[in-house]
């Protein structure tokens, strides 16, 4: 069965839709990209149930196979509780690298993020160039930093939303520095009124730039816990403003551990 499902969604706007496609049995990964390019999405997510509690996840962009994908994880899991297959309750996502718990609650859905990891960047410039950003139009307090939380992005703080929403992309360029840095692309944002807003880039991987993500939000979480100034055990982040229409991903931590989630 396949379906289309709108994650991270603000007052009914926003958000960013994934495929979903449930599995009874393994199909060939030549199956998986070619169903993944003729839905067209972002992204699509294969899900085959291997027990009441555990669902193995498989995720493709219209180009390749990748590792994970945030929103189409909690849409596969919102997808489960709607059609009656899984009830509000603690499940795990088995990945190709490891397992992730997920929360499922009565109007939102909560991912564990993969340990997160933060490298520095000490060559910014050719950075800068390629959104069209001068040092001084990056935040003071914050540094150019790569994060992981199952995927590597280039997480890199401006000064305020005004910059955020002039940024000169250049796609190719993105392209190149990400394939250099091994990184999925680039997660570009400012915290204005202890709200976070961001753009996300992955040409990469296809996609010249992404509605809302789960993943590159969740390391961002992550690498702002690491500073105490902004360390919170809740921060909601707003990405596509510059679509006119925000989505929203709700980052809590719980237990010690970074979850990202979204309303359904």
């Amino acid at each position: 069965m396949e379906f289309v499902v709108n994650v991270f969604t603000h007052n009914g706007k926003g958000g960013n839709k994934a495929g979903v496609v449930m599995l009874k049995e393994d199909i060939l990964k030549d199956e998986c990209q070619k169903k993944a390019k003729e839905l067209g999405f972002s992204e699509t997510v294969f899900v085959k149930k291997i027990s009441e509690k555990i669902f193995e996840l498989k995720f493709y962009t219209p180009q390749c196979e990748i590792e994970f994908c945030g929103h189409a994880s909690l849409g596969a899991f919102y997808i489960l509780k709607k059609t009656g297959i899984i009830e509000e309750g603690e499940y795990i996502e088995r990945l190709n690298f490891k397992d992730l718990k997920v929360r499922v609650e009565k109007r939102e859905i909560f991912l564990e993020q993969d340990s997160i990891k933060i490298e520095g960047i000490s060559e910014i410039e050719q950075i800068l160039n390629s959104i069209g950003v001068k040092n001084e139009e990056l935040h003071e307090n914050l540094e150019i930093v790569i994060g992981y939380s199952g995927l590597r992005d280039i997480l890199i703080p401006v000064k305020n939303r005004k910059v955020l929403n002039n940024l000169k992309i250049d796609l190719e360029k993105i392209k190149y520095i990400s394939k250099d840095y091994s990184a999925v692309g680039y997660h570009v944002y400012t915290i204005e009124n202890n709200r976070v807003y961001c753009r996300n880039f992955a040409p990469l991987y296809g996609i010249d730039e992404e509605a809302a993500t789960g993943s590159s939000n969740g390391a961002l979480f992550g690498y702002l816990n690491t500073i105490e100034r902004y360390k919170s055990d809740y921060l909601e982040f707003f990405q596509g403003e510059n679509y006119g229409a925000c989505s929203k991903i709700t980052g809590r931590v719980i237990d010690g551990k970074i979850y990202v989630g979204s309303e359904f």
